[in-house]
């Protein structure tokens, strides 16, 4: 396994300079030659971070450095810690700040993991909050989940005929009309993955459009391609979703049925 951060943000004493608490591109780890670069930027997700009374002279040193600003934070799995074996380290520049709590560790274990394949650091925002009631900091943040699946760019123009055209509308329609609200999340990712499927069609049609314009309605096709775009975005929001609730696909999926009735061929 690739070795932890190594401290090249400041001094070994908990005395940050403020610049410290912006992560650079890439970060070098224990490991030589080993660097990694930070995860792309996607959907922010929120941590509860626990520990933080036996980290208060770092989060001291943290919040002074800041000035009441956001600062950088990023994650360290310790597969090596007595307590727990799938303890993950929240760090702001080259000090421990706690840690995230049970259960929701194991999941991001795992996810701190993936990233370290890929070369990756998992990295987020992160204020020092006063604590109400005492005198102490506490750390409030999110980490940027790096997107999951295609984004609609990446799809190849295709024309689609008109049969082609015809079929993919009545599959929508008919999902749209059969689709019912998430009970659980696992629902919610089932639909949001059907949802894509269906719509990928649709969307590189639209590509498609773009470059042949010629006797097309531009207009309609380009609010296709918005709502496509919109059910690729929800696919990988639901990869991280904690609530069926967060993403409203089956309302997405309606829209989309309701723009594509609109150009079916006569």
């Amino acid at each position: 396994m690739v070795g932890f951060l190594k401290k090249v943000f400041g001094a070994k004493e908990v005395i940050i300079d403020p610049a410290d608490l912006l992560i650079p591109d890439e970060v070098g780890t224990d490991a030589p030659g080993i660097t990694l670069k930070k995860a792309p930027i996607g959907q922010p997700v929120e941590i509860e971070i626990v520990g933080e009374s036996f980290n208060a002279k770092n989060i001291e040193a943290v919040s002074k450095a800041a000035q009441g600003k956001e600062f950088n934070i990023y994650l360290v799995a310790e597969p090596t810690n007595q307590y727990d074996k799938k303890a993950v380290a929240v760090y702001a520049a080259t000090v421990k700040v706690g840690y995230i709590a049970r259960p929701g560790n194991t999941q991001w274990f795992k996810r701190v993991n993936e990233a370290l394949k890929q070369k990756q650091l998992l990295w987020g925002m992160a204020k020092a909050v006063s604590k109400s009631g005492t005198e102490n900091m506490g750390i409030f943040g999110s980490i940027f989940m790096p997107k999951v699946g295609r984004d609609v760019e990446e799809l190849i123009p295709q024309k689609m005929t008109d049969a082609a055209i015809i079929k993919a509308v009545e599959k929508v329609i008919s999902f749209a009309n059969t689709c019912v609200e998430p009970e659980t999340v696992t629902q919610l990712k089932s639909l949001c993955k059907k949802a894509m499927t269906i719509s990928s069609p649709f969307a590189a049609h639209a590509k498609w459009v773009e470059e042949n314009p010629d006797g097309q309605d531009l207009e309609r096709w380009s609010e296709i391609m918005a709502t496509c775009d919109d059910i690729f975005d929800d696919f990988s929001n639901s990869a991280y979703a904690t609530d069926e609730m967060e993403v409203d696909i089956v309302g997405r999926i309606e829209a989309l049925a309701e723009l594509v009735n609109l150009i079916q061929p006569k």
